[in-house]
C-alpha cells in the first residue's frame, strides 16, 4: 500500500514537473516596439515660411520734367538747395543758398547723376556771396527752382546773353548772331542712365553761312564733367566767325552751350 501511495506521488511530481517548463518556455515575452525606417517615417508638419515682401523701388524722376529757364534769365531758390562745384551730387558744396535766394541763369541744364544742374551766377545782395556755381534744378511740379519774371539787376562787367542751349544728342542749332566780343560757355557730363564707369564725347563747332565749320572743343568725358570756356581771342582768329553762326555738336553726352556778349 505505502508502496503504491509513493509510486503515484512520484508520477505527479513529474508531470508538475513537465507542465512548469511548458509554462516557461510558452510564457510570452514581453511586447517589443517595432523599429520604423527613415523612408517610412511620417514627417512632422510644420507652419510655410511667410514670404518677405519685395521693396517697392523708388519712382525714377522724369527727365523730360526738369524745368527749362533761358540764359540770362532771373530764378529764385523754391528750397534750400546745394551750390557745388560741378553739376552732380558728388563734388564739393561751396554754399548752401536758402530758399529765395536769387540767382542768374549762366548754362544749363546740363542732366547727369539723376538731375538737371544750371551754373547760376549770384543775383542777391544778401549772404551767402559767391559769383558762381553748380545748382540741381528739381522736377516739375515741385521743382528747386523757379523763374522770378523779373530782370537781373545790372552789375559792372556783367555779360549779356545772346542763347543758350542744352541737349543730349547731336544736331544743328541757331542761328545765333555774333558781334562785338563774343565768347562760349560750354559743358559736357555722362548723360542720364550711363554707367559709372563709361564715357562719352563731344565735339562742337560753328557754321558761319556758306564756309567751312570751325571746331571751338573737342574732348571725352568719363565720370568727372567738364566745363570750358572759348574767349574772344577764338573768333578774333577767325574771320569767318561773324554775323549770323549755327552751333553744330557731335555728341553722345549731356551738354550746353551759352553764347556771352562780354563787355569790352
Amino acid at each position: 500500500m505505502r508502496l503504491r501511495l509513493a509510486i503515484a506521488l512520484a508520477c505527479v511530481a513529474l508531470v508538475l514537473g513537465s507542465c512548469g517548463l511548458d509554462v516557461a518556455a510558452n510564457t510570452a515575452s514581453p511586447m517589443s516596439t517595432p523599429s520604423v525606417s527613415p523612408s517610412e517615417a511620417v514627417p512632422t508638419a510644420t507652419e510655410a515660411p511667410t514670404p518677405t515682401p519685395s521693396p517697392t523701388p523708388e519712382p525714377t524722376p522724369d527727365q523730360a520734367d526738369v524745368p527749362l529757364f533761358e540764359a540770362g534769365v532771373q530764378l529764385k531758390t523754391v528750397t534750400t538747395v546745394r551750390l557745388r562745384d560741378l553739376p552732380g551730387t558728388n563734388w564739393g558744396t561751396s554754399a548752401n543758398l536758402p530758399s529765395g535766394a536769387l540767382v542768374q541763369a549762366v548754362l544749363g541744364p546740363i542732366r547727369t547723376d539723376g538731375y538737371g544742374w544750371y551754373l547760376v551766377r549770384d543775383a542777391d545782395p544778401a549772404d551767402p556771396a559767391f559769383l558762381e556755381g553748380w545748382v540741381a534744378a528739381g522736377f516739375e511740379p515741385d521743382p528747386f527752382l523757379a523763374a522770378t519774371g523779373a530782370t537781373p539787376r545790372p552789375e559792372p562787367q556783367a555779360p549779356t546773353f545772346v542763347a543758350g542751349y542744352a541737349q543730349t544728342t547731336s544736331g544743328d542749332f541757331g542761328p545765333f548772331r555774333v558781334e562785338g566780343s563774343t565768347a562760349l560757355r560750354w559743358a559736357v557730363a555722362l548723360p542720364p542712365g550711363a554707367p559709372p564707369s563709361g564715357s562719352c564725347s563731344f565735339t562742337g563747332s560753328l557754321k558761319p553761312g556758306g564756309s567751312k565749320a570751325v571746331v571751338f572743343a573737342t574732348t571725352t568725358v568719363s565720370r568727372t564733367p567738364d566745363p570750358g570756356t572759348t574767349q574772344p581771342t577764338f573768333f578774333a582768329q577767325h574771320d569767318s566767325l561773324k554775323g549770323d553762326l549755327v552751333l553744330h555738336v557731335e555728341s553722345d553726352c549731356s551738354w550746353a552751350v551759352t553764347v556771352v556778349r562780354l563787355p569790352i
